[in-house]
Formats: C-alpha cells, sequence, structure tokens
C-alpha cells in the first residue's frame, strides 16, 4: 500500500479536490475513492481561516468513513472540541469565547451556523481522531513527535476525548497538558527576560517554536533553532539542549507555516508538509513510494 500524505486544508477545498485529481482520485457517489493500492493520509487542521469548512469536512469524513484514509488531529479540531464543550465545573468552556478566540475560529462558526447538528457530529469525529499515527515505513503527527509523549498515549490507551481528558488537558502542568500542547502546537523554548514579539496575527509571544526536526548539530544560533526568531538576538549562541529526532523514521507533520517552494533533501527524516494555503500558499503532499527514492523531492505533489 502507498500513501498520500496531505498537509493542513484549513478549509481550502477546491484546492483539496484539485490536489486529489492530480493524485488520481475520482468521484464516485460524491465520495473521492483514491486509484488501486493507496490511501490519503491527512495531518489535520482541516476547519478555520478557509471558504469551504463544511466541504472539506464533508471530503475527509468521508473518505475515512469508507477507510479510503486516514486523519489526525490538529490544534484547530482539538480547540474546537474545547471551545464548544461545557466546564460545569467552572460554569465557562474548555476553551475562552474571548476575542481572540472567536476571531480564531469565526469562519467555522459562521459557515455552519445554519447546520448545527452536522457541526455536532463532526465534533464528535474530532474527539476520536488519534494524535498520532505510525505505518511500516512512516510516522504522521500534527506538530510534534515526541516519544515520551507518544509512549504515555499508548501506556494509557488513548482512543477517545473525554471530559476528563480535557479537564486535565487545559490545566497547565499536568501530564496531559504538556501532551496536548507540545504534540499538537509544538514545543516552546522561553524568551531572554525583556525580549518578546508579535506573530502574523498580531499575538504577544515572549516563546518561540523550537525548530525540533533540526539536528541538534545545526542548531548554532538563536535563528538556527527558533521558529519566528526575534532578529535582537537572531546571532547569539543556542546552547540549550532541547528535544530533537533521532529515530530513523521519516515523520510528517504540518502546522508551521512553511512558505516557498516544499523542499526535501536526501535522507531528511522530519518533513513539513504546511505550505500556508490558507495564506496563499501551497496545498502540499508526499507520494509515499518516495521516501527511498534518491531524489524525494519528485514525491511532492502540490
Amino acid at each position: 500500500m502507498n500513501y498520500d500524505i496531505i498537509g493542513d486544508v484549513h478549509g481550502h477545498a477546491d484546492a483539496l479536490e484539485i490536489l486529489l485529481q492530480k493524485l488520481g482520485y475520482k468521484l464516485y457517489s460524491g465520495i473521492c475513492q483514491p486509484p488501486k493500492d493507496r490511501k490519503a493520509v491527512f495531518l489535520g487542521d482541516f476547519i478555520d481561516r478557509g471558504p469551504k469548512i463544511r466541504e472539506t469536512l464533508h471530503i475527509v469524513k468521508n473518505m475515512c468513513d469508507k477507510e479510503y484514509g486516514y486523519a489526525i488531529m490538529g490544534n484547530h479540531e482539538f480547540n474546537a472540541v474545547c471551545f464548544h464543550t461545557p466546564d460545569t465545573d467552572k460554569g465557562e468552556f474548555y476553551r475562552k469565547h474571548g476575542f481572540k478566540e472567536i476571531k480564531q475560529h469565526y469562519y467555522t462558526l459562521e459557515q455552519f451556523s445554519k447546520f448545527p447538528e452536522e457541526w455536532e457530529m463532526f465534533l464528535d469525529w474530532f474527539k476520536e481522531l488519534p494524535l498520532y499515527l505510525e505505518f511500516e515505513n512512516f510516522r504522521v503527527v500534527h506538530a510534534c513527535w515526541d516519544d515520551k509523549h507518544i509512549k504515555w498515549l499508548d501506556d494509557h490507551n488513548y482512543q477517545i476525548i473525554t471530559t476528563e481528558f480535557l479537564s486535565r488537558a487545559t490545566t497547565e502542568n499536568t501530564e496531559e497538558y504538556h501532551l496536548i500542547e507540545d504534540t499538537l502546537k509544538g514545543i516552546e523554548v522561553k524568551l531572554p527576560e525583556g525580549v518578546s514579539f508579535n506573530d502574523k496575527e498580531g499575538n504577544y509571544r515572549d516563546k518561540c517554536r523550537l525548530k525540533w526536526w533540526q539536528p541538534e548539530n545545526m542548531r548554532d544560533k538563536n535563528k538556527d533553532a527558533l521558529l519566528l526568531c526575534p532578529t535582537e538576538i537572531e546571532d547569539q549562541p543556542f546552547n540549550r539542549n532541547e528535544y530533537s529526532y533521532d529515530s530513523d523514521k521519516p515523520v510528517f507533520f504540518g502546522h508551521y507555516w512553511f512558505e516557498g517552494n516544499p523542499q526535501i533533501d536526501e535522507g531528511q527524516k522530519c518533513i513539513c508538509l504546511d505550505y500556508s494555503v490558507a495564506r496563499g500558499g501551497k496545498l502540499v503532499t508526499f507520494k509515499s513510494e518516495y521516501l527511498k527514492s534518491n531524489n524525494p523531492v519528485k514525491g511532492i505533489v502540490f
């Protein structure tokens, strides 16, 4: 079996349909069916930002229901579950309903405003999405593969998000909280005292995402190790002993809003497939049969 690993869609159903057509998928009875001996693997973040969120969810869920594909959870699906699940102990929800949270989730709220039962169905489906998947020749996760978190999930036989899990995952300094933050959003590194920046959406940040996929011997300076590193510290030495991926098994992930044309070097083990379709970029897939190719970039389709 070969797989088409697809990055963050964010409600861009038209781009998804075009990509699937390029890969040889055909529409039968409203469901995209793959060519023989192929399946799709979706890296999460199906909702928010885009103009056709409902259509995207129907495409992906229908394929998964028919076993034509697999899907894992993204941080936007987890946030949606938290946003819509009441915390009866505190009399609120597991995610705040503040301006920032509503702004991020607005397109989804708007597009499902007349389809509440449909939205409840998708929320139930989100709760069943795995946080990672492992195949014979590769792994997938939304933001960061950390063996200690994967082991915790395996040891606890994690299968579905419950209100008990939500309660702990939204309480700082619990095992579940760190697991969700790292796995779905990425590892953060605290910036030096007095150093901060505003991200692309104008949010104040005093932490940067770690380039966990970057080998430790390539993290000489802060700009080598940190995403969106503030210019005033980018050339300072990065001498922290932070997590890095050291398995020989390739791992695919999304989440990080890469730009430009996708590139994969021979022997590269950590491969991001999020190339910012929601900001005018590309929806990207990788064909798994090219993993062992001398020119793996040929496996990229967009």
